[in-house]
């Protein structure tokens, strides 16, 4: 991010295929409401996985990335 973003948790969009950032959702209060929020923007619950860094779900052709704390 930069830096005039709010503090928060935000989610990163992008398009799957191409990497390419699509928007920003947040900021949230939590991870798990940034997820929450994704899923809402989404129009369905999403599946998330997780590595070290970031949860992540799909739904074609987006995808949604939530930092980990």
């Amino acid at each position: 991010m930069n830096g005039s973003t709010q503090p928060g948790v935000y989610v990163t969009v992008t398009h799957i295929e191409t990497g390419e950032v699509v928007r920003h959702l947040g900021p949230y209060d939590t991870a798990a409401a940034a997820r929450t929020a994704a899923g809402e923007q989404a129009g369905r619950p999403l599946t998330w996985s997780r590595d070290p860094e970031t949860w992540r779900a799909e739904k074609d052709p987006l995808a949604y990335h939530v930092p980990v704390p």
